[in-house]
């Protein structure tokens, strides 16, 4: 009988622990469980933004043709206007019909940029390094210092932004003579002392 009892608690004793066993998951496979979880996440968001990219670089060459295609359709009139300027000046070779139609033209075009937002950069009496570049200057007695003397260039602005700063000549106002003759008379003493 000793034998039976001893046989009825083995069992008991090797079913407890394997019970013990399944209750608590060994930790080292639940982080690779977890890991490759998380790696699967990550691999899904990766091909999401991957695929996010390439609509949305999709989507800016759309863009881009449809602004193109519109800014294209906006010069059509202005295309045609030319090609009748050119047809009036086969059939007239009259220099004021053409001075007018070339006019028109220019006002065609100006007006079609103006409004998609262009404007020109006024030629202030004063030299402004955002909106303005000196491609000469020119010293002057009688002037201010900046002063924009001649414009080379027109400027223009899109919205806010400059676009082409205006090329302008500036004004530097010359140093006075006494100055000059200072820089002279420095210039002499060495001569004059050296022949003493």
């Amino acid at each position: 009988m000793v034998d039976d009892e001893t046989r009825n608690e083995e069992p008991t004793d090797k079913c407890g622990p394997a019970e013990k066993e399944e209750a608590s998951p060994d930790p080292i496979a639940e982080k690779d469980r977890k890991i490759a979880e998380l790696t699967d996440d990550l691999k899904r968001i990766q091909a999401d933004f991957e695929n996010f990219k390439k609509r949305n670089d999709k989507d800016w060459t759309e863009r881009m043709k449809l602004a193109n295609q519109r800014l294209i359709t906006d010069l059509l009139p202005l295309l045609d206007s030319f090609d009748v300027a050119l047809e009036d000046a086969k059939k007239n070779a009259d220099a004021r019909s053409l001075r007018t139609g070339l006019q028109n033209l220019h006002k065609q075009l100006l007006q079609m940029l103006q409004r998609e937002g262009l404007r020109e950069i006024p030629a202030a009496k004063r030299f402004d390094p955002f909106m303005h570049e000196a491609v000469m200057r020119e010293e002057m007695e009688d002037s201010e210092d900046g002063r924009i003397l001649e414009v080379f260039q027109k400027g223009y602005t899109l919205g806010s932004k400059a676009i082409r700063p205006t090329k302008v000549k500036v004004a530097k106002k010359k140093e006075p003579e006494a100055a000059g003759e200072a820089v002279a008379s420095a210039q002499d003493k060495p001569d004059n002392q050296t022949s003493e």
